[in-house]
């Protein structure tokens, strides 16, 4: 189902090619995607991806009801980028990559794919936060598949040390008819401390779960039973995968989140995981760091 806010909240500004088109919403500037291959929509606050759908597939990304569309909030769902950190490591939490506005840098598009560019500099906003220069260019490419690229190079003369999640939100039919495969069995648990834990191949959505699984597999296997589909992640430059469901008495807490939103989504992520800023991983001045992630769907009996 395509969000509501998606249908009835965007007003058209301007055609920039046959397939893509700028829209506003509360303020806010969304490249709308319209192409033979899929539909999508990108939020420039944030170089936030908020919807792909496949055409003859339902929406494979998950945005709350309850999303607030803001200058200084992160949007709930779709693909946050937790850039220059992950996790709570430091103000604010995931970074600020996720509530900085990017700037569309360029566009194309071919029978295959719409293909859209973002980028992110350093500015006197940024360094307030992380004094460090940088650019940061995110590519989305939309077609049958999605693929999302973050490329940071260091433009300063020191090194720093970055992590990172491309915080995907996957929309399914009902959580505890789904299960993940291709995670590993090592995982480092969030609700427990960060406690160093095994678990079976197979993982099955029915409580809350914050993981950060240490070994994963090339590609990732959302087996999405209520749809009757296969939901394939292959990643790039991560060192582990998290997965994050909030379950219900969480999701009621959040003011941004309906109340049943964890019955049809479960995050997936790309991660470059450190513990602290410290141990992040390193980039010396001039050099080029890489995070991506591949995203298709396939039908299953």
């Amino acid at each position: 189902m395509v969000p509501p806010m998606l249908t009835n909240d965007l007003i058209f500004e301007e055609t920039l090619s046959p397939s893509i088109a700028r829209h506003s919403m509360n303020g806010l500037t969304i490249v709308k995607i319209q192409s033979p291959k899929c539909e999508a929509a990108i939020s420039l606050q944030g170089g936030h991806l908020i919807q792909f759908k496949p055409a003859g597939h339902q929406d494979v990304i998950w945005l709350s009801k309850k999303a607030i569309f803001s200058q200084d909030k992160a949007i709930r769902g779709g693909v946050p980028v937790c850039w220059p950190w992950f996790g709570p490591v430091s103000t604010p939490a995931h970074g600020f990559a996720r509530i900085s506005p990017w700037q569309l840098l360029d566009h194309e598009e071919s029978e295959q794919a719409v293909t859209i560019r973002l980028e992110l500099s350093a500015s006197k906003q940024t360094r307030a936060i992380w004094p460090h220069d940088f650019s940061a260019v995110l590519t989305f490419t939309l077609g049958e598949t999605l693929r999302i690229e973050l490329e940071m190079i260091n433009t300063g003369e020191s090194p720093w040390q970055w992590s990172g999640a491309l915080h995907t939100y996957f929309n399914i039919a009902e959580a505890t008819e789904t299960w993940i495969t291709g995670a590993g069995t090592s995982y480092i648990d969030s609700l427990q401390d960060d406690l160093p834990c095994e678990s079976s191949e197979a993982l099955i959505i029915n409580q809350s779960i914050d993981r950060i699984y240490t070994a994963p597999d090339q590609t990732i296997a959302i087996q999405d039973q209520g749809n009757q589909r296969i939901i394939h992640i292959g990643n790039n430059g991560h060192n582990s995968a998290v997965i994050w469901n909030p379950w219900k008495e969480l999701s009621i807490s959040m003011g941004d989140m309906n109340d049943d939103g964890y019955e049809t989504m479960v995050c997936v992520e790309a991660t470059r995981y450190a513990k602290d800023l410290a141990s992040g991983a390193l980039l010396m001045p001039g050099e080029k760091g890489k995070l991506s992630t591949e995203i298709s769907v396939t039908r299953s009996s």
